[in-house]
Parts: structure tokens; C-alpha cells; sequence
């Protein structure tokens, strides 16, 4: 049984959502899909709901029986020897321009210093994300961050709004490509398994290049969601970086354009979407798209 609570949730989205599930009660939506379709009305969610917050809860294995996610909330998921719990992030996270600062009263408690502590590094970043952050985009074997792997990753540093510095790496993957993907990508097994890096390794470097800076993702809740599944997987720290989208900057910005992707956009704005579906590529175009979108 899937169960999905949303607050401040569009018409748009309830619409989409009572095509698959129940709603029980305003922003309770119930009902049994595939995984395919949870990751689909999950990655939806994160595109469309820009004020509210969302918690999804469906079933897996495990001692617990069932998996967790939030969206856009104070509250992280915290594993405890198999057993999940929900805590207050460190570090805060944004996924919209339109997130507001408020002022913590004051404590003397640890927690309190380190909340007030991470407002303000919140707010410094905020002010300055224009001209200084990283883009970062993946390239996956499918939709499922639980069930999918990771064969590429890329990351390109920005400072005053002009790229200084590249990461990118092929990642070793355990599975068979599906077709689809080589025929994206241009990837096979081969080419990963004779220039690609494990996970750990991979991630490890790739979390080094990012640090705390604040990242720019087209479709922020794939590739993020990939990234903090694959450091779960693998036993490292989570990253909290707080993020931008394309997608949704391009969809409050360029309401007429009928679709969204990242291919869309920019051929919109006219960049050249040769090689696209690689993780370089995809970065220099979403570092363009976001560019042009300051524009407007």
C-alpha cells in the first residue's frame, strides 16, 4: 500500500495523482501501484509542488517493512540499525527560488545553535547563487533510485557566474546496460568496466569536488535522489547541499513552452543539444539553460 500526504499540493498535481491513487482526506492519497509508477508520482511531486511539503510511505524490505521519503520539509530520514526514524537536517535544503528566510528565536540548546548556524549558510549561499555554485548530472540504467545504478557522473564548478573547474567520471556498473540507455548514452558494459571507478570511489571524489556549495540540477529530484541513494547504498554521509532546478525555474519562467525537458529548454534558447544524454554535455547545457534564464 502506498500512502502519499501532501500540504499546499496545485490542482494540477491532485488531478494527476487521482488518476493512480484515492484521496482519503484533502492531500491523503492511498493505493497500490508499481515501482515504476511510485518513482514516476514521486518525481512528478517533486517537479510541481513548490510551496508545500510532501512524505511518501510504501512498502519494502526489511525489519521495518516500509520506506520513507520526504519532499521540501524541515525533517530528514535517519536509518538506526535498520529501524527509520525522522529527524532535523543539518544543513537545509531548497529546491526553489521561492523559499523564505525566518528568524529562529533564540536558545542557548545545541540543536537551537546549530538550526541558527545553518540558517545562516543558508541565507549566505542564497545570496550569492547566482554567480557561485556547481552543476552536477547523472547518468543512469533507469528510473528507479533503489533499483537503478549509476554509470556517470559530471560536475562543473561556477564561480562569478563562469565555469572553473570540471569533474567527470565513468562509474563501474554490476548489471547489463539496457539497450535503451546504450542507444542515450553511446555507454556499454566495456567502456564502464575499463574506464568507469567503483561507487564508493566515484561518489567519494565527486562529494569532495562539491563540498558545500549549492547545486544546480535539471530535474533535481532524479539526479539528487540518485546521488543521496547511492551514498545511502554504500554507507556515506548524505549529502544536504542546498539545490536549484531548471526544470522548475523553467516551468514558473516559460509557461507556454509545452514540455520541460532538458533537451526542450535548450533548444528553446537555442543551444546545441549534440551529445546530449552524457553527463558533460548535460551539465554545460544545464549551466546554459540557467544563464539565459536569469535573462528573463
Amino acid at each position: 500500500m502506498l500512502i502519499i500526504v501532501l500540504t499546499d499540493c496545485p490542482a494540477k498535481l491532485r488531478g494527476d495523482l487521482s488518476k493512480w491513487l484515492f484521496e482519503i482526506n484533502t492531500g491523503v492519497y492511498v493505493g497500490r501501484v508499481s515501482a515504476r509508477v511510485r518513482e514516476e508520482l514521486w518525481s512528478r511531486i517533486c517537479e510541481y509542488l513548490k510551496h508545500g511539503q510532501a512524505t511518501m510511505v510504501y512498502p519494502a524490505a526489511g525489519e521495518q517493512k516500509m520506506e520513507f521519503r520526504v519532499y521540501n520539509t524541515t525533517w530528514e530520514i535517519a536509518d538506526y540499525d535498520g529501524i527509520k526514524l525522522m529527524r532535523r537536517p543539518s544543513v537545509p535544503m531548497i529546491q526553489s527560488t521561492d523559499i523564505q528566510e525566518k528568524e529562529q528565536p533564540i536558545s542557548s540548546s545545541k540543536a537551537s545553535v546549530q538550526q541558527r548556524n545553518a540558517k545562516r549558510e543558508a541565507v549566505k549561499q542564497k545570496k550569492t547563487r547566482g554567480d557561485d555554485y556547481t552543476v552536477v548530472d547523472l547518468e543512469t540504467t533507469g528510473l528507479s533510485h533503489t533499483r537503478d545504478h549509476i554509470i556517470e557522473m559530471a560536475a562543473l564548478r561556477v564561480r562569478k557566474g563562469n565555469i572553473v573547474e570540471e569533474f567527470h567520471t565513468l562509474v563501474q556498473c554490476p548489471i547489463t546496460l539496457p539497450e535503451r540507455v546504450k542507444e542515450l548514452t553511446g555507454l556499454d558494459e566495456m567502456q564502464l568496466q575499463k574506464e568507469g571507478k567503483d561507487l564508493r570511489d566515484s561518489l567519494t571524489h565527486l562529494l569532495d569536488f562539491l563540498g558545500n556549495d549549492l547545486l544546480l540540477f535539471h530535474h533535481a529530484a532524479f539526479d539528487y535522489g540518485f546521488l543521496q541513494a547511492g551514498c545511502k547504498k554504500i554507507g556515506l554521509t548524505i549529502p544536504h547541499n542546498l539545490c536549484l532546478d531548471t526544470l522548475v525555474l523553467s516551468r514558473q519562467k516559460l509557461k507556454t513552452l509545452p514540455k520541460h525537458s532538458l533537451r526542450e529548454v535548450a533548444l528553446y534558447f537555442g543551444l546545441d543539444v549534440s551529445g546530449i544524454h552524457r553527463a558533460q554535455k548535460d551539465c554545460q547545457l544545464t549551466y546554459g539553460i540557467y544563464q539565459k534564464l536569469k535573462e528573463i
